[in-house]
């Protein structure tokens, strides 16, 4: 009994990693969609900065101060981008190793499911041989 529930507990285990790696992907794929749109703005916003200073004269300066400041934040942007890409990729992975894991108790399960049914077919014939053996005793005290 104590062997099954230590077989239990390692599939409750695995199931709550697998969930913990899901809930985490789904945040990654959110913040992921978060930095797609603030770069999306931050570019549409250089854009519109570049269209009203083509008119301007003096202002080269400032556009270029400007738009290096632009650059080094898409560049944090990217680098976060990729950061939560790579962790992504580790989700994958741990998700895969649990899904693998979580196979690995379930055939663990099935083969203990079968013993016990080869067990509880052998108490049975037993239980069917020992009333058979006390009816002959009966049968023979008469």
């Amino acid at each position: 009994m104590r062997g099954l529930l230590q077989q239990w507990s390692a599939l409750i285990a695995a199931v709550l990693v697998v969930l913990s790696i899901v809930s985490t992907r789904s945040a990654l794929r959110t913040q992921l969609g978060g930095v797609h749109d603030r770069l999306t703005v931050l570019e549409k916003q250089i854009e519109s900065i570049r269209n009203a200073l083509d008119g301007n004269q003096g202002i080269g300066v400032r556009m270029a101060t400007l738009d290096i400041r632009v650059h080094e934040q898409l560049q944090k942007l990217l680098a976060q981008r990729e950061t939560s890409l790579e962790r992504h990729e580790q989700d994958a992975f741990n998700t895969q190793e649990a899904v693998q894991a979580l196979q690995t108790t379930m055939d663990t399960i099935a083969a203990v499911t079968q013993r016990m049914a080869f067990v509880e077919e052998m108490l049975l014939e037993m239980q069917g041989g020992l009333a058979e053996l006390r009816q002959q005793r009966t049968n023979a005290n008469r």
